[in-house]
């Protein structure tokens, strides 16, 4: 009885915490659930809840290395956010998984006429605020990346408590960003609530002040649908309807 008293002792010492995954779980979900917890030695993986594998505290670091490397080469040198490599990436786990998402593209509207009446660097200082927008006003669980130009694409892996908050946020970047924006005019075009710059044809004509655009496509659990061509179809379509719409946002759901 002393024995083995001693030996469920030394065994308990030896015991390390450590997290544990699915097979089939995302990268950013296994880093996240290896750095809350700063004494786990490794993830341990599962496949259909059966042990199935470790994945060590070195690899995990290894990983998180090449993901950062990667982050700092594809960073968008203008908004310092990440670049189309890690979008690709993102929207591929998102169709490797079960999980419910939400994917929104952001396209700044009349940013043209507004860069050919203010200049290129006016133009990146839009491009500046509105990044900064995101940073600062999307909750931290949001990734935030920019496609180039006046395209940005977030996204955000959610649950059913969480997801009206989420929109809110989206909501509240196109108010922010279309109130914030007017102090880049003179004191002219913001009386006018318009300015005169050039179309695409080269007809000088008016433009009413910059606003942005949101394409929001809510991703339910277990849907059938996820796949590339699919997401991009209806994010296209979503961007010609929020266009349209009065306030800006358009949203379907991949059910």
């Amino acid at each position: 009885m002393l024995n083995n008293g001693i030996k469920k002792s030394k065994l308990k010492n030896m015991l390390h915490p450590c997290g544990v995954a699915d097979i089939n779980s995302s990268m950013s979900t296994i880093i996240e659930l290896f750095t809350n917890n700063p004494e786990s030695v490794g993830i341990i993986i599962t496949n259909n809840s059966k042990y199935y594998g470790f994945l060590s505290a070195r690899a995990i670091i290894t990983i998180m290395n090449e993901q950062n490397l990667l982050y700092a080469i594809e960073q968008n040198p203008l908004t310092k956010l990440p670049g189309n490599t890690m979008i690709e990436k993102y929207i591929s786990d998102v169709i490797n998984n079960e999980k419910m998402h939400m994917l929104c593209y952001f396209d700044l509207d009349n940013f043209k006429a507004f860069n050919d009446a203010y200049g290129f660097r006016n133009g990146d200082r839009v491009i500046q605020l509105f990044a900064d927008i995101l940073r600062k006003n999307l909750s931290q669980e949001f990734f935030k990346a920019h496609i180039g130009g006046d395209d940005f694409f977030t996204a955000v892996e959610y649950s059913q408590e969480n997801e009206y908050m989420y929109i809110e946020e989206i909501f509240n970047i196109v108010t922010k960003f279309t109130d914030d924006v007017r102090e880049l005019y003179s004191h002219e075009d913001k009386i006018k609530g318009c300015i005169i710059s050039t179309d695409r044809d080269g007809n000088k004509k008016e433009f009413p002040l910059l606003s942005v655009s949101a394409s929001l496509l809510v991703i339910h659990k277990k849907t059938r649908k996820r796949s590339l061509e699919n997401i991009n179809q209806i994010l296209s379509v979503q961007k010609k309807v929020a266009k349209q719409d009065t306030n800006r946002i358009s949203m379907s759901c991949l059910l």
